[in-house]
């Protein structure tokens, strides 16, 4: 299986071109899995079916953090390039956050 490739067209699909693989995007930039890994198979590009166990693989192993999975539904959570706003989360940043030049110095180097 090409991770990777599959990757790429979920982010496509979710970031540039939903209407083409008929994916409605809810005011936050999810849609349901299902209906993503309907319209990823109906391409007919993999050499087998892809599955939720799959969509799993890419967000766990992403370096980039790409997607996002949450109560059954997925979005990509950066780069956009369709005409709507996605509304995220405002989160409280941690009360200890550490730059690069804090950790070289906690480390001695």
């Amino acid at each position: 299986m090409d991770y990777t490739k599959l990757s790429k067209e979920i982010s496509y699909a979710l970031r540039h071109a939903p209407w083409e693989y008929e994916l409605e995007l809810d005011r936050d930039g999810f849609v349901p899995v299902g209906q993503l890994l309907n319209a990823v198979n109906e391409t007919g590009k993999y050499d087998k079916i892809i599955t939720a166990d799959d969509l799993f693989h890419i967000i766990e192993t992403s370096d980039k953090k790409r997607h996002e999975l949450r109560n059954g539904k997925i979005r990509a959570l950066y780069g956009h390039s369709i005409p709507m706003h996605i509304s995220k989360e405002p989160l409280t940043p941690p009360d200890n956050l550490f730059t690069a030049q804090h950790i070289k110095l906690l480390s001695g180097s």
